[in-house]
């Protein structure tokens, strides 16, 4: 099956930490994407499936948590800003 999109990202919680992950993979032929994550907030892990759509987002479980995929063109122009 043809891969739509698919992404890894570290994720950071409230203060700014670096403590949470997310995998994203959507294949062409499925309206839902495959979603592992632990929350960057409360450390829950959990695998899913949700409806596509950008921007992607989702909430933890378990802490109710707002986590976002952001664009990867977004992050590398903030990251540049901060230098």
């Amino acid at each position: 099956m043809p891969i739509e999109y698919i992404t890894t990202r570290i994720l950071k919680n409230s203060l700014g930490q670096e403590k949470g992950r997310i995998r994203v993979l959507k294949l062409k032929e499925e309206p839902e994407a495959q979603v592992d994550y632990t929350c960057p907030e409360c450390l829950h892990t959990e695998s899913k499936k949700l409806i596509w759509k950008k921007p992607f987002s989702l909430r933890c479980s378990k802490c109710n948590y707002l986590i976002r995929v952001t664009n990867l063109r977004t992050e590398i122009k903030k990251k540049r800003k901060q230098r």
